[in-house]
């Protein structure tokens, strides 16, 4: 036996010769030996000492054998020690005693040293057995747990990827019916115009000149619709695009909450009337930037332009130690329970919007934020405020900054996708 796999055999016995003679014949074969001369002794040292095998006598005053074993089994740490008894006893009813409460073997005294070896032995190399068997099944439960939440976290990433494709696919088919809808009219516009310019000549030249100049300006008026609808459809598809391929980045969560609301309000001329509250936020973060920038510009956008001119919109951010919620309140009319079905839908636009906002949009702001939730595996929702009012959610988890001892600088990690990725 090497001093690698050393073990212990822990001998209790009243009689100090029975503990000697013991102990000789085990170091002699490369076992560490323990003893204690009572069975109060014996429970107070075997859960320092943790042995391999218990070498325990049966007839000891204060406390007996039995009694020594029965408690240590109440042990859940002592309970898979196996405990040989040491009897002078040769009746059957001591000997089923003692596996009754617990013990593996039993060796009658006075022992023959080669049966004591070979009976310690056996036991030492089962309970090694065991514990190995228990430590490996520790490590496939470990790594089965561990499996299983990658298993987890891949398939919420592919759940995520679904979504987005299905996103896509909705927005296409939006996008054909958008297009066909929305071209019709300065395209008809266009169309009847020309077909006012084929009677020109029978005007005198003053009534001529006059429908030129409508013709000219309804043309130009129907032109530039087009055009704002085509330039909003590629800033849309351009940033669908950059959106989906983004890379995670250590950034200052409170920068960019500042930032993004500071321009909004400046947009609307209302940077009196943001309230921000960024307090308790974590210096830097591992997350998605631009869509991150993209979701909040949307939320915060709206409620300036729903909400009437002299109210305050107020955006709170919070973290918990692994996302970031940030809460956009305004004061406006509140959102139309018509119109919450298809809130986040493609094109669908909000019937106040024209009375309030003074460029007709194409419906674009809260499926973009949306998007971009999804896309950092975080969500977005909203609740109505009674009487007046909304409030929108939005929450995205974000990685932290590792830096491993044998490393000079820092690795950014981000899980947000599903798995953990490092942040370029």
């Amino acid at each position: 036996m090497t001093d690698s796999i050393r073990q212990t055999v822990f001998i209790v016995d009243d009689v100090p010769q029975n503990v000697q003679v013991a102990a000789t014949a085990l170091r002699n074969e490369g076992y560490s030996v323990s003893f204690a001369t009572s069975g109060p002794e014996a429970l107070e040292r075997v859960p320092v000492v943790h042995p391999d095998v218990i070498l325990l006598d049966v007839m000891m005053p204060e406390m007996n054998g039995f009694e020594v074993c029965q408690q240590l089994k109440r042990d859940r740490r002592l309970a898979s020690i196996p405990v040989i008894f040491l009897t002078a006893l040769n009746d059957s009813d001591s000997i089923v005693r003692g596996f009754a409460v617990g013990g593996v073997d039993y060796v009658t005294k006075p022992f023959n040293t080669a049966e004591l070896i070979a009976r310690v032995r056996t036991h030492c190399t089962l309970y090694t057995l065991q514990r190995l068997l228990a430590e490996k099944s520790a490590i496939l439960d470990d790594l089965a747990r561990s499996l299983e939440a990658q298993v987890a976290q891949r398939t919420e990433a592919l759940q995520a990827a679904l979504r987005r494709q299905q996103n896509f696919g909705q927005m296409s088919a939006a996008l054909v019916a958008l297009i066909n809808h929305e071209f019709r009219t300065p395209m008809t516009v266009i169309q009847s115009s020309i077909e006012m310019m084929r009677y020109a000549h029978r005007l005198d030249e003053c009534k001529r000149d006059e429908l030129c100049n409508q013709v000219q300006s309804r043309i130009t008026d129907s032109l530039a619709v087009m055009q704002k609808h085509l330039d909003s459809i590629a800033m849309m598809i351009q940033l669908h695009t950059a959106l989906m391929h983004e890379k995670p980045q250590l950034v200052s969560p409170a920068e960019v909450v500042r930032e993004v609301a500071v321009q909004c309000a400046t947009e609307h001329n209302r940077r009196h009337l943001l309230q921000l509250n960024l307090e308790g936020l974590p210096d830097r973060v591992i997350m998605m930037p631009e869509n991150f920038r993209v979701a909040l510009k949307n939320i915060v956008t709206n409620a300036f332009e729903y909400s009437p001119p002299e109210s305050s919109v107020t955006v709170t951010c919070t973290a918990d130690g692994s996302s970031l919620t940030v809460s956009v309140e305004d004061q406006g009319p509140g959102i139309d329970p018509d119109e919450e079905a298809y809130l986040y839908q493609w094109f669908k636009r909000g019937r106040q919007y024209a009375t309030i906002g003074p460029h007709r949009g194409l419906g674009l702001g809260l499926p973009l934020a949306k998007l971009a939730a999804e896309t950092m595996m975080g969500t977005l929702w909203h609740e109505r405020r009674f009487p007046q009012g909304t409030r929108f959610v939005l929450d995205v988890p974000y990685g932290v900054e590792l830096v491993t001892p044998d490393a000079e600088f820092a690795r950014p990690v981000h899980s947000s996708n599903g798995q953990a990725v490092a942040a370029r």
